[in-house]
């Protein structure tokens, strides 16, 4: 009975906080994963001067990782005209490139449009030790901060084996999340990923979908709605009332005639003369509106519209009214509103949710597992 008990427990890592415990399963890898556990993050287009700084010894490879150059401090070269592959290493951690440092190896990618393609290649959990602080401040609650561990670490994986078969894995702003290098790392979310080491979300032994985003305005939005596809199972709307206290839970924003005129001007229907919502979708989000102007009127999907308001409209959980002084937009929330709403996590942490208390509310029926090596 007692080797039953070790073997069943060899299966099962129980992590307790308080009186919450988290079970948290093996995750067995994909080889992709398993094989480097780092992560290709874009870091932009290489200038043609291009000088990569560090403190100590600079080592150059090429494609063959044969070392090309050995250099102290500093090494510049023409990037334009570089034809293969090279990567950078140094003896201390932190490769500098305009003035910001950054864990790992820097790799420079040639690719057919003859651009220069600069790539971070650095370990996953050492990505995330920037991730966190970039997507929230390292100020707020620890359970808050492992959550966001959590979310950025599963995504981060979903795209490494979603893209093993491309350049990169990610880029390093919020059209994947947020990657600032070493200067935005803090000892708090440092910690925070640390205690959450390999630790992911999975729904039948697969990384989630783990969207999230500022603040859903108190209610979160399904995925199917903004990117269209299927329902997830996982990701249902919920309501999230602890957004409240939290940035963009409401807000409103006046466009003057001439403005909004300008603004949608490529629907060629004139001045505008007025806004009006046609439908919603079942969280409330604008989902269709009806544009008239003095030449014609013309129906736009909500999402359109807000691309052609940019940060005018923080999110589609708002309504609008002509009024003399413009066009009044009042909305909740900021974001896509999908997942967790990291203001509503900062809300539930205070209140002493767990981690996984707040995770489990925002993503339903997911298991939590860590990645076996």
């Amino acid at each position: 009975m007692k080797r039953l008990s070790i073997i069943i427990l060899s299966f099962l890592i129980l992590a307790v906080w308080g009186c919450n415990t988290v079970i948290i399963r093996p995750w067995n890898a994909p080889n992709a994963l398993k094989t480097s556990e780092k992560i290709r993050v874009f870091l932009g287009k290489a200038e043609s001067d291009l000088m990569i700084k560090a403190d100590g010894v600079i080592f150059v490879y090429d494609v063959n990782d044969l070392l090309i150059k050995r250099a102290y401090d500093a090494v510049s070269l023409d990037a334009k005209k570089l034809k293969a592959p090279i990567r950078f290493v140094a003896d201390n951690p932190g490769l500098e490139y305009k003035g910001r440092k950054f864990r790992g190896e820097i790799l420079l990618q040639p690719d057919k449009n003859g651009n220069v393609l600069l790539i971070n290649r650095v370990p996953l959990e050492e990505y995330l030790y920037s991730v966190v602080p970039s997507e929230v401040p390292a100020g707020w609650p620890t359970e808050a901060l492992k959550a966001q561990a959590i979310c950025s670490r599963t995504y981060a994986i979903r795209e490494i084996l979603n893209k093993k078969d491309t350049v990169y894995d990610v880029e390093s702003t919020v059209n994947s999340q947020a990657y600032s290098g070493m200067a935005k790392e803090n000892p708090r979310t440092t910690q925070a990923v640390r205690d959450t080491e390999g630790v992911l979300a999975v729904y039948e032994d697969d990384p989630i979908h783990m969207f999230f985003h500022s603040n859903s305005g108190g209610r979160t939005e399904t995925p199917d709605q903004v990117w269209g596809g299927k329902r997830l199972p996982y990701l249902e709307s919920v309501a999230s009332r602890f957004d409240e206290a939290g940035d963009n839970f409401v807000w409103k924003e006046i466009l003057d005639q001439d403005k909004m005129d300008h603004i949608l001007s490529s629907l060629g229907v004139g001045s505008i003369q007025s806004v009006q919502v046609l439908s919603r979708t079942p969280s409330g989000r604008v989902d269709l509106l009806e544009v008239i102007g003095k030449q014609g009127t013309s129906k736009i999907k909500g999402k359109e519209f807000r691309n052609l308001l940019g940060t005018s409209v923080k999110s589609l959980r708002f309504g609008i009214k002509r009024e003399s002084e413009g066009f009044l937009i009042k909305g909740m929330g900021a974001g896509h509103g999908v997942g967790l709403s990291q203001w509503g996590s900062f809300g539930m942490a205070k209140q002493n949710f767990t981690y996984a208390e707040i995770i489990r509310h925002y993503y339903q029926g997911i298991e939590f597992a860590r990645i076996t090596r």
